[in-house]
């Protein structure tokens, strides 16, 4: 039997090791956790799936996820329970039920507004800083050093830059005095520093903006956002953290490690036909195998929602078959 004097001594080393713990990490800033961030509706709750799976899996810290949803019943946030079971001491879901409909009056992308929450992190969440993740991602490296990038002042932190004149709305830009040689970032992958965005109203700035050009907004609050950040008025992050994958890029290389792939257009992997159509529909199905939706089948797992999903993408369809087409004769 152990001797109580010990039993006690034991205890108070304990604590002392815990509060050793909190000292070093006030003082010297050590991160225990972070904090990311996805907006999904139901058209991404697959790829949502796979995006959760694959963080957690290359995590060594643990991940308070903020959620933010549209649709989804009690069942489907106990699938993304299930899906993420093999990492349950490793993450914190905090699921936040977003009413969309302020952004009804702005242009969707194939019919889709929900990206527009995405702009409203700042007002939704009480934090100072967080990674906010699109749902369509293969998330494969540990985001902890991202966490922690000093943004030198900026509000945002970004990857996958090119030249202005290279985006969809280059005319738009145009019209409202943005130069062509500016840089051009997606938004799929994003370092919030949510407390300058309070200190700047950069909130009421993006819904200003969104209010002044409602139909302009191609690539809905992506354009919004590179408006409000031009003249590269952003932190430039490792592109690492978003490589972009077109349904017609070529095959990743196996040895493409510690990178975000981002499936970057449509048709998705999970989209009818994605088994078909996307170029990289292995390095998604390799993700998708560990998750609840093991046995999905785009051609078999046919709904309402995914039938009006395929009607807006199909002039999608035409333009990566198209491509698709045109490398593989090249």
């Amino acid at each position: 039997m152990r001797d109580p004097a010990a039993t006690r001594e034991i205890g108070l080393f304990c604590d002392a090791i815990t509060f050793c713990e909190f000292i070093i990490s006030e003082v010297f800033g050590m991160t225990q956790s972070i904090e990311v961030a996805l907006c999904a509706d139901k058209n991404v709750e697959i790829g949502l799936h796979v995006t959760l799976y694959s963080l957690l899996q290359h995590q060594t810290l643990k991940s308070i996820i903020f959620l933010l949803l549209k649709g989804y019943s009690s069942d489907d946030i106990s699938n993304l329970h299930k899906t993420l079971e093999p990492f349950s001491e490793k993450y914190e879901l905090e699921i936040i039920n977003f009413d969309d409909s302020m952004f009804q009056r702005y242009r969707g992308l194939h019919g889709n507004r929900y990206t527009y929450t995405r702009i409203m992190l700042p007002n939704v969440l009480s934090g100072d800083r967080v990674i906010y993740l699109d749902s369509d991602l293969v998330v494969n490296k540990d985001l902890r050093n991202l966490f922690t990038t000093e943004l030198n002042g900026h509000a945002i932190g970004v990857a996958c830059i090119e030249r202005l004149d290279n985006a969809r709305e280059k005319s738009f830009y145009s019209s409202i005095g943005i130069m062509d040689d500016i840089k051009y970032f997606n938004a799929g992958v994003i370092l919030f520093d949510l407390k300058k965005w309070r200190q700047l109203h950069l909130v009421n700035k993006c819904i200003e903006f969104a209010d002044t050009y409602p139909d302009k907004l191609k690539t809905v609050d992506q354009t919004i956002l590179n408006c409000i950040f031009c003249n590269n008025n952003f932190y430039e992050i490792d592109s690492s953290h978003n490589v972009a994958i077109y349904p017609w890029s070529k095959k990743v290389s196996h040895d493409e490690k510690e990178k975000i792939f981002h499936f970057i257009g449509s048709p998705k992997p999970w989209d009818f036909l994605g088994e078909l159509l996307h170029g990289n529909y292995q390095l998604f199905r390799n993700v998708l195998q560990h998750t609840v939706f093991k046995q999905y089948a785009s051609y078999r797992d046919i709904s309402w929602l995914k039938a009006k999903r395929t009607a807006w993408l199909l002039r999608s369809y035409y333009f990566c078959i198209q491509k698709k087409l045109s490398r593989d004769l090249s």
